[in-house]
């Protein structure tokens, strides 16, 4: 009886959700820099530098394949690129919010003067996502996970090292659904 009644709960909770079945969002944000310490609360909160676009497959499943360029303004020539695919599952819906969670593929480039790391990343985490209108979303995502990477700054040689956590682990992107 109680496992039929948590499965009635969890239906009722996700079937109240925005549904994104066969919807097709895209749009743009930035990634804080949460070590420039010379930002709004101690956020480098810099340009835009994500490009997020999201395909709902169903009502519980979402696919979200995001660009990442970011540029160091501090005088060097450091560039960070990613291509992630994150694939979204919704663990809890109202009538104009949703919770995600998060699970990934990545690859990066990182460079620095003379120094690139290239990597891959495994990126987990949650996302939280609120319709302000039937076409427009404010989401906010909150990613960690591991990182394997060659040729790591400040060290010779070349070696593969694994990272867990992120650069950049938090986003803000506004999504237009149409």
């Amino acid at each position: 009886m109680q496992k039929i009644l948590i499965a009635v709960i969890v239906t009722l909770t996700m079937a109240s959700a925005v549904d994104l079945s066969g919807r097709i969002g895209m749009g743009l944000g930035f990634t804080p820099d949460i070590y420039d310490t010379g930002g709004f609360f101690g956020l480098g909160l810099g340009s835009v530098d994500i490009a997020v676009t999201r395909l709902g497959l169903n009502s519980k499943w979402s696919v979200e394949p995001i660009a990442q360029l970011t540029l160091d303004g501090n005088g060097s020539s450091g560039v960070y690129f990613a291509l992630s695919g994150l694939g979204n599952m919704l663990l809890k819906g109202h009538s104009k919010t949703n919770v995600y969670g998060k699970i990934g593929l990545g690859f990066m480039v990182d460079t620095h003067g003379a120094e690139t790391m290239f990597g891959f990343n495994l990126p987990l985490g949650f996302g939280l996502e609120h319709f302000i209108n039937n076409h427009f979303s404010i989401n906010l995502a909150a990613l960690s996970g591991f990182a394997f990477v060659s040729n790591p700054g400040g060290v010779d040689g070349s070696y593969y090292s694994v990272r867990f956590g992120n650069e950049k682990p938090f986003a803000i992107y506004l999504l237009w659904y149409y």
